[in-house]
């Protein structure tokens, strides 16, 4: 009986230190896995910038793992896509931070890009060109309302249906009506973009929020999270932030994201949901077409308080040529904007879609 109790524990020993000793070699065999991946990544990154001396336009002062590089503005780098790498991007005034760390949080490279305005080239004698249309007679100005977190019931759509002028809307995707909401308001003629959830300030808020892309991700999450948040609203021809401090500021995870919506021929509207947002900036580098949003309509969600804040967007846009404003979906809203087209279009101010002021 005690040979018998002897032999289990000693087959469960045998067992527990098999199990330690697998764990040890697979993590022995990830750890070299990331160290050679590293290594080649780090390779490659030195390869790109050895052919960038070639660039006219370009000087590469290199110091150890540093490198500082002078180019214009708009020069097209073609730095390697990393997966064992980890990079983390900064950008402050005409610089921007580019740091590699490995997979153990290990500072690896670091790249200083430091931008500078191209030569100006002096213009031919061109012959000149026929007028070009002026514009609508009697406007002054065009705006351009976003209704942005379209998603949760259809009764709200119907309502917006009753204004018959230009209005656009942004979706959330994951929403208990997000599909439906945004089949309604194309069937009145309205356009639609997808509202993409993207990491705010706020962890619990985040937390709740299906579907969101978070700046600690690999391009390959965000790219899935951001194809399945399509696949749920539909066929999508642009896209802005829903709130998103995190993210948006986050000038590396902007531009991926951007890179792959341009693959997409998709457009995008920053909401500007804080000062330091980056994605209106860093679409134009990349030749996104874009614009951002320049005031909010419904702080307060009480009629008179929305009207007013029309009125006051209204005198932007003629004051300025055009304007972006952004409202949200609910009753309160529809019923001010609807009650201001006649106002609007007496101010001489055109109401238009979105994809009409982008640049």
């Amino acid at each position: 009986m005690y040979r018998k109790k002897g032999f289990f524990i000693g087959a469960i020993l045998l067992v527990l230190i098999l199990g330690l000793v697998l764990k040890s070699v697979k993590k022995d065999n990830y750890t070299k896995k990331m160290e050679i991946s590293t290594v080649q990544e780090l390779q490659e990154l030195e390869n790109t910038l050895e052919s960038l001396k070639e660039k006219d336009g370009v000087e590469i002062i290199e110091t150890g793992d540093r490198y500082q590089i002078e180019l214009e503005e708009g020069t097209e780098l073609g730095l390697v896509e990393t997966q064992a790498l980890r990079a983390e991007s900064s950008i402050e005034g005409d610089t921007e931070k580019i740091l590699y760390r490995d997979f153990r949080g290990e500072e690896k490279m670091v790249i200083e890009l430091h931008y500078y305005a191209p030569t100006p080239i002096p213009m031919p004698v061109l012959i000149p060109e026929k007028p070009k249309p002026a514009p609508k007679k009697g406007y002054h100005g065009k705006l351009s309302i976003l209704i942005d977190d379209v998603g949760m019931n259809t009764q709200t759509a119907d309502i917006f249906g009753e204004i018959k002028k230009p209005v656009s809307f942004a979706t959330i995707p994951f929403l208990p009506r997000s599909s439906e909401a945004t089949k309604k308001l194309r069937n009145y003629g309205f356009e639609v973009i997808l509202h993409m959830p993207m990491a705010g300030s706020n962890d619990s808020l985040n937390s709740r929020t299906e579907g969101i892309i978070m700046p600690e991700m690999t391009k390959e999450e965000v790219y899935t999270r951001f194809d399945k948040a399509i696949a749920d609203v539909g066929e999508m021809k642009g896209f802005n932030n829903h709130m998103g401090s995190r993210f948006t500021e986050d000038a590396f995870q902007m531009k991926s994201l951007l890179k792959y919506a341009k693959n997409k021929n998709m457009f995008y509207i920053d909401s500007k949901t804080t000062s330091k947002n980056k994605g209106y900036a860093i679409a134009k580098e990349l030749g996104v077409p874009t614009y951002y949003c320049s005031k909010f309509l419904d702080n307060s969600k009480e009629v008179e308080d929305i009207k007013k804040e029309i009125k006051s967007a209204v005198k932007m846009a003629k004051d300025g040529g055009k304007l972006l404003a952004i409202g949200h979906y609910h009753k309160n809203m529809a019923v001010a904007l609807k009650s201001m087209t006649n106002y609007i279009e007496n101010e001489g101010v055109e109401l238009v879609y979105v994809r009409e002021v982008l640049e």
